[in-house]
């Protein structure tokens, strides 16, 4: 049963003694600032008449609550928002908060206050809160706030008994984009699930050559889903400094990390065509190897049909009888061909 305060100004002045489940305070005249006080001190029926205003984009009721020096509103707030309820207590919310824009707007009050240090201080407190979507919305709007300062704290979330919470710590680390980031992001993927792992390569693709350095290093360790991830955000951020360990994986020892690479190889176009037929000239030419290799060039030729001359008799080599003997030799002739019509990119 819904429960107001309704001897607040503008409401009605003696409740009904059973008022229906879906009832609704009137909206009344009592100013923002009133307001904005009265749901601090935790009264729903002021915060119900304040979120109504809030989420109808009042300049005036925005005003006083960017305006307020009262924790208590912002935390709240965060509690409407985490779990629907209103200083603890059960509260049935204005019908236009349900909506993606009303919470966009309400999140967007704690990045304009008056003292972002001291919301920033209450946001990184929550993530101590025993209830786990307290600590999710909390780190959700940090990320969203930016400030590398709370990187630290974001990093600790990763490791947060609630998957939410950590899914929510990638991705705002990720949009903080602190490098000092990059190795526990990476870390989280040891035990990660398939959600988190998708979050977290959002969030080394988004931190670009910045993770780089890190993924370089992680793409030759022994467990195939680390090297895969970072094969797979290495190929995303499309950075040169990949494309010799990208190369050399296409035969790796698991045929999921070595297909990883021939896909993210693709990409870099004519950069990787003079160090695969390298690979292909000087490695003993495995069944794997035959199957990634020979995917990327036919991929490859099939993007850039200048290329198909020269590369296709070395995809038909490979899938000859004697491969083993004709793939080195086709390697080669395609190596000089190339390099003599002026087709090969260098990297700069």
């Amino acid at each position: 049963m819904a429960s107001f305060d309704y001897n607040l100004p503008g409401g009605s002045q003696t409740p009904p003694s059973q008022p229906p489940a879906d009832a609704q305070p009137e909206v009344g005249m009592t100013p923002p600032q009133v307001l904005a006080q009265d749901a601090a001190d935790g009264r729903r029926g002021a915060a119900w008449r304040l979120l109504h205003w809030l989420t109808s984009n009042d300049p005036r009721a925005i005003a006083a609550v960017e305006s307020m020096q009262d924790d208590r509103l912002a935390h709240h707030l965060l509690e409407f928002l985490a779990l629907g309820t209103w200083a603890g207590k059960p509260f049935v919310a204005p019908k236009d908060t349900n909506t993606t824009l009303a919470h966009t707007r309400l999140r967007t009050l704690f990045l304009a206050g008056s003292d972002s240090i001291r919301t920033e201080q209450l946001l990184v407190s929550s993530l101590h809160d025993k209830r786990a979507p307290m600590r999710a919305e909390a780190v959700h709007i940090l990320g969203i706030m930016g400030n590398a300062s709370t990187t630290s704290a974001l990093i600790a979330a990763l490791h947060d008994h609630s998957p939410a919470v950590r899914v929510q710590a990638a991705k705002a680390l990720g949009r903080i984009g602190d490098p000092s980031a990059v190795p526990a992001l990476v870390q989280a993927l040891h035990d990660a699930d398939e959600a988190m792992s998708s979050q977290i390569f959002s969030a080394l693709e988004h931190l670009g050559s910045k993770a780089v350095p890190v993924l370089l290093e992680e793409a030759k360790s022994s467990s195939p889903w680390i090297r895969w991830n970072s094969f797979r955000a290495l190929s995303a951020i499309g950075d040169y400094r990949a494309l010799p360990l990208l190369v050399a994986a296409l035969g790796d020892d698991d045929r999921s990390v070595a297909w990883m690479s021939a896909k993210g190889l693709v990409h870099f176009g004519r950069m990787c065509i003079a160090p695969t037929l390298r690979l292909l000239m000087s490695t003993n030419t495995s069944p794997w190897l035959v199957q990634t290799s020979a995917y990327l060039l036919h991929e490859l030729y099939k993007r850039d049909v200048k290329l198909k001359p020269y590369l296709e008799p070395v995809v038909q080599s490979m899938h000859g009888v004697a491969y083993q003997i004709g793939t080195p030799l086709a390697a080669q002739d395609a190596l000089t061909r190339l390099t003599q019509s002026g087709l090969l990119a260098i990297p700069s």
